[in-house]
Formats: structure tokens, sequence, C-alpha cells
């Protein structure tokens, strides 16, 4: 417990974060089973992606336990998946926090079928930026609109009497194929870029009634978003492709902030703290002496030069 007491404070000051804080998010990964690298690698993460956006670790550690969860396939580093979403936040109308709430809600179905995480992140920004509806509406949406394929797939109707050969007759009149030469359905992201290309030589009536099918009468609007503003998405899929060092750079911003620097200095006092009790230095000092304020002139005598220092600390940690 001490060693890991330790080990927390020590990468809480080089995050510019507390003790307390940067516990808490570890405590979240442990009790998913990870070892201690994963559990500090996903901790690192979180903080950093906390401090940048502003929202608890918590919340954070949600998001990106579904984004992980759903999308790493080991192929590449768990920092790839932020770089996006900060990028992105960065770049579009749709802030990185919308964009990782928005993604936790389809993130599970997006993979089943074949939409790849850049794919899911770019229409997510596209839509919540030129719809400015709430990210919660847009990820529900989308969970919704991708399920359909999936139940299609698996050859059901859906309740709007819609079946695959329908789902499938519909992009055909438009040159749209869903399925590859293999008779094997295509992944999301190809459909969606052969509609995309399709999309500005069809009319409205034609657009809308392809929209439903695929969509359905619920969420064909944000489908529609996605192809009106084709060429938005787009740039997203740029922007997403040359996110790299995205996270580390806004984190090397806050770390400059004076935020950052106020937890910089709460966590240095944790580990004051922390050494003045476990230290025997410290009982030594203090026994024998009976009156409250003899103890702390006599830990401030052996400080010397901290006084100035414990006190301004410990006026920021009230």
């Amino acid at each position: 417990m001490a060693q890991f007491a330790k080990e927390a404070n020590q990468a809480a000051q080089a995050l510019s974060t507390t003790t307390n804080t940067y516990a808490k998010a570890a405590l979240i990964y442990y009790q998913q089973g990870l070892n201690d690298k994963q559990v500090k690698e996903r901790t690192d993460l979180t903080i950093k992606m906390a401090n940048v956006t502003g929202n608890t670790a918590k919340t954070v550690s949600e998001q990106l336990t579904a984004i992980w969860n759903n999308f790493d396939d080991g192929s590449r580093s768990l920092e790839s998946y932020i770089d996006v979403i900060t990028a992105l936040g960065a770049s579009t109308a749709s802030s990185t926090t919308e964009i990782a709430e928005g993604l936790e809600k389809f993130a599970a179905i997006a993979r089943t079928v074949g939409l790849s995480y850049e794919y899911a992140t770019s229409a997510l920004a596209t839509v919540v930026a030129t719809t400015r509806q709430s990210a919660d509406v847009v990820g529900t949406a989308f969970k919704t609109l991708f399920a359909r394929i999936q139940d299609l797939e698996l050859g059901k109707t859906l309740d709007d009497g819609t079946t695959l050969g329908r789902y499938s007759e519909a992009l055909k009149t438009i040159g749209v194929n869903i399925k590859d030469a293999n008779g094997e359905l295509k992944d999301m992201d190809d459909i969606l870029n052969e509609l995309g290309a399709k999309w500005d030589q069809i009319d409205r009536s034609t657009q809308v009634a392809v929209a439903q099918t695929v969509g359905g009468t619920r969420q064909y609007q944000q489908l529609i978003a996605i192809l009106d503003n084709w060429d938005y998405t787009q740039e997203n899929l740029n922007v997403a492709a040359g996110s790299e060092g995205t996270l580390s750079r806004q984190a090397e911003i806050y770390a400059e902030s004076w935020e950052a620097a106020k937890n910089r200095v709460k966590a240095a006092a944790e580990e004051i703290y922390s050494t003045l009790l476990d230290d025997k230095f410290f009982i030594s000092i203090t026994n024998g002496f009976g009156k409250f304020l003899d103890i702390i002139n006599n830990i401030v005598t052996s400080l010397g030069g901290m006084r100035t220092v414990l006190f301004a600390i410990m006026g920021l940690m009230s």
C-alpha cells in the first residue's frame, strides 16, 4: 500500500494532478482486473484527458473503457484513440467531451458492423457540429441506425417492414452494392464511402427514400447530415488520420496553466505530509511534547526554511 501511494504521488506530480485523483482513477482500472502495467498506462492517459477536457477521471475512464474495449485490437497504441477525439474536438464545432460521450453510446455496435474508429468519430463529429444536437442524442441515433444492418444480416425483418432484400435494392437503385464479390456484406465504412460518392448525383426525394430505408424513419436525418456534409466528413477523416501526438501537445499546454501548478503543489504537499508521517524523525520530534503548539514549532524548526512553503501549501489545499 505504501509503495502504491508513493508511485501514485510521483505520477500525480508528473501529470499535474493530485494523488487522490490519480489513485481513484487507478482503482477503477484495478477493479476491471487489469495488471499493474495496464493500470498505469490507462490511468496516465485518463488523467491527461481529464486535465484537457475538465471532466472527472471517473467520467473519462468510463468513456475510454468503452472505446478501448470495443475498438482496440492491439494494433495501435491506446493513446492514439484519444489523439483522434482530441484532434477532432479542437478542429470542429463539437468538443472532445461531446465526441467521447456520443461514441460511448454506439461503440459496441460500430465495430460489429465494420465501422472503423476513425469513421465513427468523424461521422459523429460531423453530425454534432452541423446539427447541434446533443452528443447523447446523436450517439443513441447512431446505435439504432447501425443496429438495423446487424439485425438484417441476421435475417430479421425490422419493425418498419424492411428486410435485407429491400435494404439492398434501395441502395442498388443509386448504384451502391452492399455485398462484395463473394456475396458477403460489406463493412459499413465501404457502404458509407459509396453512398457519399453517389449522394450529390441523386435528387432529394430519392435521397430521403434511401436514407429512410438505411437509417429508419426515426434516425434517417442523422444519416442525411453525414451525407449532406460529406466533404466535411472527409475533412474530419483527414484530421483523424493526422492526429498523432494531439493529446500530449494539449497536455503540455495544460501543464502551463495555473490549475496545473496548483495541483502539482498539492501533490508535493501530499508527499511531504506522507514523508512526515512515515519518517521516524517525525516521531522523535513530537515525542515528549504535550502541547500542540510546541509540536508545530519543533517541526517548523526542524524543517527550517520550509515554514513559508508549508503554510503556502496548506493555504492552497484548504
